[in-house]
């Protein structure tokens, strides 16, 4: 590489490429045990000089200044032991742990790390997600079932509009005491149709076989949205007083049972912290989505790096430091996103105080509809809708588009977007964090992983829930079902499902009951998907014996998957006869739509 002379060929532009930059790229390098597993992520800013420094000192690793290219070898060298020695003993503590025909883990040493699932007694681990739409506004990237609300106050007296929100704050008075009537009655017709639901799902359960007076246990309820911290808190207190509490109430928690609640950065105060855990909240998932200010800005969010470190505070102060037990969502391929600036992210991630026991992190897809998919599509093309191959999209494929282009900062190229997940995976595991499932990351504790146990129950096979709110989606007994994704839409639904229950009485079925064309290849096909997401991988024994299914669709299934073995991004793993089938991290898991399609061609036939 002769950086003097300038004679590599680089497809990105603007960009500085020097030593320096191939000392990144070599940090990128990984290692490949004999289980196939990335073990190596190393931070390429630490040891990087002062000058070329982002932020923050890197108290962990001396900073070195390099005046010859050769000494990096030494340097490399050094580091990539360090974290091989960490992620190799991450290695052996999840041998340890094996894998049940659930997809649960099961402690076979006694003292160390396991896995807990909880299976009730007809077999089946049941969760709930309530859906709780409100947000400020639209982010760019957004294409949920949300309520855009403003900067309006819920009556909690938490939300200081500072400067990090938009210019909305600056109304009148006037105007925002009629707006935040407004949004008051909008919540009370909402929360009075979560209601309605929640007493329907009791009505299926007192006519059946089930004692009037039975609850159904969860293992978790999931508050999520939209930002469930801007609803008045006197609403997710009559929520989760129908859920649990009420005489009547349809459900139970799980003595180990988690409840989760989405939060936004800026949204919260400490004293409404205090009173969500007071209501039996106790898991908190960050929207943090970057600490860049920069980038916050791009995807149009309304809080900012600030307000991060503030509200995990907070978390700290009410829950204790050894009790805080939190997540982060942070999102990938964003514009404007570096590759330095993706590993300086998840630096700042794993040196949070407390350090978040959960980490969920999500490439950027540029959907239809949303202000990217506009920004990025519309205007320049179909073609552009995701991710293009080189780094400046706009001006390396319209000319003329100089100062359109100079507003929108560039999407990361495709090979820039595969780094970034290939080394949040090894750095991650370096961290002593267990990448569970495709864009989940568990911090592993003394004695378990800390994996999101509402998730596990989407990815578990039986597993079940029940969806409450505008766009949740619900499945119970192998019928998914979908709520309407508008307010108004939602409202007039539930009414008319209380009218119909009334009039029918026992005869009544919900509709998320009605068995509807699905057959068992839908069930089939959902399975595939959902474990091989997944680091415990597909138990090829449990279908054999599956009178549904059986060995024929077993070996379809190894057919598919022959795609992952010839390309080493999978491996098999010896059982009583088929074994199990997973895939590789990172690159299985960075190329799991291809395998699982090749799969999905292979039961089709």
């Amino acid at each position: 590489l002769d950086t003097t002379q300038r004679k590599h060929r680089w497809k990105m532009k603007d960009r500085s490429y020097n030593y320096w930059t191939l000392f990144l790229l070599l940090h990128a390098i990984v290692i490949l045990p004999s289980d196939g597993f990335m073990s190596i992520g190393c931070n390429p800013l630490k040891s990087i000089p002062t000058q070329l420094s982002l932020r923050h000192e890197v108290p962990t690793i001396e900073r070195t200044r390099v005046k010859h290219p050769n000494s990096l070898i030494s340097i490399i060298t050094q580091q990539l032991k360090l974290f091989s020695q960490a992620a190799n003993r991450q290695n052996e503590v999840l041998e340890h742990s094996n894998v049940n025909d659930k997809g649960a883990g099961v402690n076979t040493e006694g003292e160390n790390v396991h896995i807990i699932t909880r299976i009730d007694q007809d077999g089946k681990s049941r969760g709930l997600y309530v859906h709780i739409p409100y947000c400020r506004r639209r982010c760019n990237y957004c294409d949920f079932a949300i309520v855009p609300i403003g900067p309006h106050r819920n009556n909690n007296n938490e939300i200081e509009n500072n400067d990090s929100c938009n210019e909305d704050s600056t109304s009148n008075d006037n105007t925002a005491n009629g707006s935040n009537k407004g949004f008051l009655k909008m919540d009370a017709d909402y929360k009075n149709a979560i209601l309605a639901e929640i007493r329907m799902i009791k009505a299926t359960f007192t006519t059946s076989a089930s004692s009037s007076s039975e609850k159904m246990p969860l293992r978790s309820i999931y508050f999520g949205g939209g930002t469930p911290s801007l609803a008045p808190l006197s609403t997710l207190r009559d929520i989760v007083f129908a859920l649990i509490h009420a005489e009547n109430a349809p459900f139970t928690l799980q003595s180990d049972a988690e409840m989760t609640i989405e939060m936004d950065p800026g949204t919260f105060s400490l004293s409404t912290l205090s009173s969500l855990k007071e209501l039996g909240f106790n898991r908190v998932s960050l929207g943090v989505q970057s600490f860049d200010d920069n980038i916050l800005s791009i995807m149009g969010r309304v809080h900012r790096s600030r307000d991060v470190y503030r509200s995990i505070e907070m978390i700290k102060e009410v829950y204790g430091e050894d009790h805080a037990n939190y997540s982060i969502d942070l999102i990938s391929g964003v514009p404007g996103l570096t590759l330095a600036g993706w590993t300086e992210t998840l630096y700042e991630a794993v040196r949070l105080n407390p350090r978040p026991r959960h980490i969920s992190l999500y490439d950027l897809q540029v959907e239809k509809g949303t202000a990217f998919g506009r920004w990025y599509a519309d205007e320049y093309g179909e073609d552009l809708l995701r991710k293009a191959e080189d780094g400046d999209v706009v001006s390396q494929t319209h000319v003329g588009l100089d100062n359109l282009a100079k507003r929108r900062p560039s999407l990361p190229s495709s090979e820039d977007c595969a780094f970034m997940y290939r080394y949040a995976s090894g750095y991650l595991r370096s961290m002593n964090y267990e990448h569970y499932e495709i864009s989940s990351y568990a911090y592993i504790g003394e004695k378990e992983t800390h994996r999101s146990r509402h998730n596990q129950i989407y990815w578990e096979i039986g597993g079940e829930w029940y969806a409450i709110g505008l766009g949740a989606t619900s499945k119970i007994d192998g019928v998914r079902f979908a709520r309407p994704r508008a307010l108004v839409d939602y409202v007039k639904w539930s009414a008319v499902l209380k009218e119909e229950s009334s009039k029918s009485g026992s005869y009544w079925t919900p509709p998320w009951l009605l068995v509807g064309e699905e057959d068992e290849e839908d069930e089939l096909l959902d399975i595939v998907m959902t474990r091989l997401r997944t680091s415990d991988g597909l138990d090829l024994d449990w279908i054999a014996k599956n009178d549904l299914y059986g060995r024929s669709v077993v070996e379809d299934i190894l057919r598919g998957f022959q795609l992952a073995l010839d390309l080493d991004l999978g491996i098999r793993i010896p059982g009583s006869e088929f074994g199990y089938i997973k895939l590789k991290d990172p690159d299985g898991m960075l190329f799991s739509n291809n395998i699982i399609s090749n799969i999905f061609v292979e039961l089709a036939l």
